[in-house]
């Protein structure tokens, strides 16, 4: 296995015990994506939506509803069309949202994407992880970092699976960022921008949520 995405982490869990090992094996198999979101499905929402938290300036999400719409009004596409309407939901919900309510302060400062390295071994599986944005800031003192990554998914997420997105992006950033920062918990933001809900690390931590990923991450290498 060269690799395995975030969302394919939890779709083996999903799976009856039969057909895990069929599963991992097409893995190899398809065409890898680029995103956690599922392709481009959700890209034209998402995108806007990291733009947003990047500049905290919601004209971004203003524009990709204009553009959105009008690719809508002229698709003849009745699968288009219901693609756009989707897209444009989510970025409806946000279309006035403060995104400094994210912000650890005001002074936090985006990393460059390539200064990471995206796929990391975790329990000895390639796991690739794809936040949006990843940024550093100060606390007492402390330099920190964190990360905002956004989710969609048409059948939606449960609050555990969100869990795992917060593993994997908590371990992402200890692997390539704690010589020189500390991971916070809690800035480890998972948005379901379908629910409008936000999971972060520190709710594991808290045992507000369970940690699964360890224990799906040990199903697999059993399974392969």
């Amino acid at each position: 296995m060269k690799k395995i995405s975030v969302k394919n982490i939890i779709e083996f869990r999903k799976k009856s015990e039969k057909s895990k090992k069929s599963f991992l094996k097409s893995l190899d198999k398809v065409k890898p994506i680029t995103t956690e979101t599922g392709g481009n499905y959700w890209v034209r929402s998402v995108s806007a939506m990291s733009k947003s938290f990047k500049t905290n300036d919601n004209i971004h999400i203003k524009e990709k509803i204009e553009i959105i719409s009008n690719l809508y009004e002229i698709s003849k596409s009745l699968k288009t069309k219901v693609m756009f309407q989707r897209n444009l939901n989510i970025l409806l919900n946000y279309e006035n949202f403060d995104f400094s309510t994210w912000y650890p302060n005001n002074a936090f400062k985006i990393l460059d994407k390539n200064s990471r390295n995206s796929i990391i071994e975790i329990n000895s599986i390639p796991v690739q992880v794809l936040p949006n944005q990843i940024f550093s800031f100060k606390s007492n003192e402390t330099d920190c970092v964190g990360a905002v990554w956004f989710i969609a998914k048409l059948q939606r997420y449960n609050e555990a699976e969100l869990g795992i997105f917060s593993e994997s992006l908590f371990n992402l950033l200890k692997v390539n960022f704690s010589k020189n920062y500390e991971v916070m918990p809690e800035y480890c933001l998972i948005i379901d921008v379908l629910n409008v809900k936000e999971v972060t690390y520190k709710m594991i931590l808290d045992n507000k949520i369970s940690a699964l990923l360890q224990s799906t991450l040990k199903a697999i290498k059993e399974s392969r």
